[in-house]
């Protein structure tokens, strides 16, 4: 998988999950659903248990995990426990931003 490639688009969100965790598979769609929101904006879904180099790469330390980036820039990393109102709010501030 080519980290660096989807560091660098637009709009990247990267959510990070195991085999075996539940929390991870109920918030997966909650989280991509939110990608959509945003103009050309990317969803790219992780599996550590086949990625294990990801967790180096990204320094993932506990699951789920979502970061997101624009352009190479990490803008929003969040992992265990997610308040998708403050995310939301966070990334439309930042959106508008780059937007204009």
């Amino acid at each position: 998988m080519d980290y660096e490639k989807i560091k660098n688009e637009k709009f990247s969100f990267i959510y990070f999950s195991l085999d075996g965790c539940n929390v991870c598979t109920a918030t997966k769609p909650k989280v991509e659903e939110l990608s959509k929101k945003y103009k050309e904006s990317s969803f790219n879904y992780i599996n550590l248990n086949m990625y294990e180099e990801a967790k180096g790469y990204f320094m993932i330390f506990t699951v789920p995990a979502l970061l997101v980036y624009s352009e190479g820039k990490e803008i929003l990393r969040v992992a265990r426990f997610f308040n998708f109102k403050e995310i939301e709010e966070k990334l439309d501030r930042y959106y508008e931003a780059i937007e204009g």
